[in-house]
């Protein structure tokens, strides 16, 4: 078995970047939902609600010298106008503040008055650019593995519970034979795309990943992913387009016992190292 493609998502609920291999911090993939936008009221915004979000780029342009130096670049589609936002930002120049996220509250730090103008007047209202704070931590609490065997308790930035998501093109590929449109790997935002399983959700499984050749690479299985309307945006046109695959996925991929009427496809991920590429 091996890995197809990956993906990081810089700003939660925007285009992602397929790389060819990235480095892991107590987050997840580095630099991966670090940033996050939201409206007046501080609350996340998604494609549940703005699916034009997904029409958003972004370039992580890192300093070879500085780890943690560089720039994020953000483009506007319909303008081509960037915002340009350190990869490293200078608390001390930004407001802290409680945003909200999937009903938890957690502390991020404001972009600044040029991110909300970038972002507003491609919204069409006024929403914000924020930045994970990392004094605070934002650890997962949920359908861990032992302590003895994770060794520390996993943390995640912006993402919806867990800081990986994984899928495989066997199940892909069974749910497009079932479609009148297919759809590509992108519609579900996965972190990691394998190939060369024996059979459909056969990830349905896995309890533990080993990513290379040593047993440092380890991931736990930790839950099935729940889909949401957001299968339904076109990632090219930001569009939703129907119910499929949604809709489809309802009707034979409801099997798990505590969302007994969700749609599942993928698995959530936490993990046991700090460093991880593929080529």
């Amino acid at each position: 078995m091996n890995i197809s493609e990956l993906y990081i998502y810089p700003v939660k609920s925007c285009r992602g970047i397929k790389v060819n291999s990235w480095k892991i911090n107590q987050y997840g993939f580095k630099y991966d939902r670090f940033w996050m936008l939201v409206d007046d009221q501080n609350k996340s915004l998604t494609q549940r609600e703005h699916s034009k979000l997904a029409l958003i780029s972004p370039i992580i342009q890192e300093n070879d010298d500085d780890d943690n130096g560089g720039v994020l670049i953000l483009t506007n589609p319909e303008n081509d106008q960037e915002l340009i936002l350190p990869l490293l930002p200078n608390k001390e120049n930004h407001s802290k503040l409680s945003v909200t996220i999937c009903g938890e509250i957690i502390m991020a730090y404001d972009c600044g008055k040029e991110s909300l103008k970038w972002i507003s007047d491609y919204l069409g209202f006024e929403a914000k650019i924020v930045y994970k704070s990392i004094e605070e931590s934002r650890f997962i609490e949920k359908n861990l593995p032992s302590k003895d065997e994770l060794l520390k308790q996993p943390e995640t930035a912006f993402s919806d519970g867990y800081p990986f998501l994984i899928i495989s093109e066997e199940s892909l590929s069974d749910l497009n034979k079932r479609l009148s449109l297919p759809v590509t790997s992108r519609n579900f935002r996965p972190n990691i795309v394998v190939k060369g399983c024996k059979e459909p959700f056969e990830e349905d499984t896995w309890k533990k990943i080993v990513i290379g050749e040593t047993n440092d690479n380890l991931f736990f299985v930790v839950a099935r992913c729940i889909r949401c309307v957001m299968t339904t945006v076109n990632p090219e046109t930001g569009v939703k387009e129907g119910l499929d695959p949604l809709k489809t996925l309802q009707s034979y991929r409801r099997v798990d016992p505590g969302a007994k009427y969700k749609a599942c496809f993928g698995k959530l991920l936490d993990y046991l190292l700090y460093l991880f590429s593929y080529k």
